[in-house]
């Protein structure tokens, strides 16, 4: 088995998705003559990140995860590069290089979804996967999170623990899709209270409002500051700056995209969580079983794509009471009594 290698765009210059559930549209199933042991055996898959962020961002780092459980798993040959930020040229040339020596490429993030509806169709051939991006091209499978929905849980849970009536939300990039965590966090909070006010901070207009984390915390602490009590964050790597606002305040904060409730117990309050670990294991076992699918899915709490977290690390801090309530009102997302806002309103007041 090959060793991974994660090669950033300074050694490539040179060189010129749990099963998913809740598909809202999926095109026809790309099969394969099945696949034999020396085939697998060369199977090349490649992980192209927006940015060298794996270590830094939870975002990031469970894509890793992934595709490290599915290297150990099944045997493929992985490679993993790193985009760079603000420089989609250059990250053109990094994917354009990976869909030449590759038989799967997955990338993930908004910065991605532009270059890879560039990329794609010059390279039909070859199967191409992008998360939270809403792409439709024959040869690449979109996987789309309801992070609305998971925000919306999380949101409920800030409005049933605050004191201060008082609730923050701070953004990396003020671009559609952060606005959906947005939305949905602020429908959450509401619908348990129309009354507590909700103040929201953006870091930046661009990409990097996920890589500022001491403009995060100063954001943050002043925030805290002014009474707020309970930040959710949508940042990326920007996120450890608010972690550590809050620690020094002794306020609440909620991660988001992978379980962090260990980072500071007592502190994390709760993480929305997305299962991106397993969808991304899901794509390559269905490439290898060669029922790779192209087309654009959609996973929400129905099917497991998102969720709040209790554990060890946090369970003094939601009572049985709240966790009941929050367990109701997953109940009536799924059954559809519910339905959770994925916009916000422009400017917002």
């Amino acid at each position: 088995m090959n060793t991974t290698r994660i090669i950033t765009l300074f050694l490539l210059i040179g060189l010129g998705l749990t099963i998913i559930g809740g598909c809202e549209k999926v095109q026809n199933i790309v099969t394969i003559d099945e696949i034999s042991q020396e085939e697998l055996d060369s199977l090349n898959v490649t992980m192209v990140y927006p940015n060298d962020c794996v270590g830094l961002a939870a975002y990031c780092t469970e894509f890793h995860i992934g595709v490290q459980k599915a290297k150990n798993e099944i045997g493929i040959k992985l490679t993993e590069l790193n985009g760079l930020e603000n420089d989609p040229i250059a990250t053109e040339m990094i994917l354009s290089e990976a869909a030449q020596t590759s038989d799967l490429v997955l990338t993930a993030g908004y910065q991605m979804g532009s270059i890879l509806e560039s990329v794609a169709p010059k390279f039909p051939n070859v199967k191409f996967a992008i998360f939270d991006v809403v792409i439709d091209l024959p040869n690449v499978a979109s996987v789309n999170y309801k992070s609305n929905e998971g925000s919306f849980l999380v949101g409920s849970i800030a409005a049933l623990k605050t004191k201060s009536n008082k609730i923050g939300f701070i953004g990396g990039v003020d671009v559609p899709l952060i606005r959906e965590f947005e939305a949905g966090y602020i429908a959450g909070i509401h619908e348990i209270n129309q009354d507590i006010e909700v103040i929201v901070k953006y870091i930046s207009d661009d990409v990097t409002g996920f890589i500022q984390p001491d403009k995060a915390k100063e954001i943050a602490l002043t925030l805290y500051d002014s009474g707020v009590d309970i930040i959710y964050v949508a940042a990326g790597g920007s996120g450890q700056g608010v972690l550590e606002a809050a620690q020094e305040k002794m306020k609440y904060i909620i991660w988001v995209d992978s379980n962090g409730n260990h980072l500071a117990p007592g502190i994390v309050l709760t993480s929305m969580v997305k299962e991106i670990s397993s969808s991304v294991q899901t794509i390559i076992h269905e490439t290898v079983n060669g029922m790779y699918m192209p087309g654009i899915r959609f996973i929400g709490i129905e099917g497991g794509g998102v969720d709040y977290t209790l554990d060890e690390h946090n369970q003094l801090s939601l009572t049985n009471n709240i966790i009941n309530q929050i367990e109701n009102i997953k109940e009536k997302i799924i059954a559809g009594d519910i339905i959770v806002p994925d916009t916000v309103q422009l400017p917002r007041q």
